[in-house]
């Protein structure tokens, strides 16, 4: 498992680190994948008790950073981690009952953390897969990955679907307001994908402004609908005046046995979310094989 044995020793130092400059009792690292509440690396006095109110927090709030108080009275944070290359996981803090509460700060620094410790530890294991920024899976690893998830669908009889989330207005954005802001709203994209994905999906940056999403077993309805719930969120609101940042959703699904590999997905998806930039942008499309037959949502 992960981190179990001898530890990274850079991971180490950024959880000590954390735990001495956030004032914390104890923190804990957890495998979600696992039943048996499974801790791959813990420091701090506590015990299962704190630990599994913290995986409640991470199964019943996935994709957001949340908080509680134990029966004891201790405070306990709880910060999505996805561990690689696609493990959903978590980074449970907790501090005393004489402890401070936790601030919206703490909240940022417990994200920040997260996000670092899935870049390290990608590294650590010479993973060569993930997204520096966002801590995602990158292209090269997606296609991989899909063609895997494709030659078990064939096997199986059953349909996938991928799914290509591109930004509208993300050029005039890092070119008027700077890069940051942009790396800020690819961040969060990649958290809010992951929290939507079951465990058995995958999600990654492949090109610059650019999120694949591979879904087993889903058929271009179910994710139209997801397509559409995505768009609605209002996830980039917080801009400065004048600013708007949406994205375009180009869907193409496969049966199983059909032959169509990923990259002609791709593709298929590619030219729906041409459609839907060309119309303004803001919205999903749905490709069919032959491209004849095509579903699209609101879109401008």
């Amino acid at each position: 498992m992960l981190l179990s044995g001898d530890y990274d020793g850079s991971i180490v130092a950024i959880l000590e680190s954390l735990r001495e400059t956030a004032e914390l009792e104890g923190l804990a690292v957890l495998d979600l994948t696992e039943s048996d509440l499974p801790v791959p690396y813990s420091a701090g006095a506590a015990g299962q008790g704190t630990v599994a109110i913290g995986r409640s927090l991470l199964l019943t709030r996935p994709g957001v950073t949340a908080h509680a108080t134990a029966p004891d009275g201790r405070s306990i944070l709880a910060s999505p981690l996805i561990l690689p290359p696609s493990r959903p996981g978590g980074v449970v803090f907790w501090r005393t009952s004489q402890g401070r509460a936790w601030t919206d700060g703490d909240h940022s620094l417990a994200s920040s953390v997260a996000m670092l410790l899935a870049v390290t530890l990608a590294a650590s294991i010479g993973q060569i897969g993930i997204d520096s920024l966002t801590g995602v899976p990158n292209r090269r690893w997606f296609l991989d990955e899909a063609d895997r998830h494709i030659e078990r669908l064939d096997g199986d009889g059953l349909v996938g679907t991928l799914c290509l989330i591109d930004f509208d207005g993300m050029h005039r954005l890092n070119q008027t307001l700077g890069r940051p802001y942009g790396d800020r709203a690819l961040v969060r994209m990649a958290s809010q994908l992951r929290a939507m994905i079951r465990p058995g999906d995958v999600v990654a940056r492949i090109g610059a402004d650019t999120f694949a999403i591979w879904q087993t077993g889903m058929d271009h309805l179910t994710a139209a609908e997801r397509a559409e719930s995505l768009c609605a969120l209002g996830l980039f609101q917080d801009l400065p005046d004048g600013y708007k940042l949406t994205f375009s959703i180009g869907i193409a699904s496969r049966d199983g046995g059909s032959g169509e590999d990923v990259r002609s997905l791709l593709r298929r998806a590619q030219m729906a979310v041409r459609d839907i930039k060309g119309l303004g942008g803001g919205g999903w499309r749905v490709s069919q094989p032959d491209m004849a037959q095509r579903g699209s949502g609101p879109a401008g």
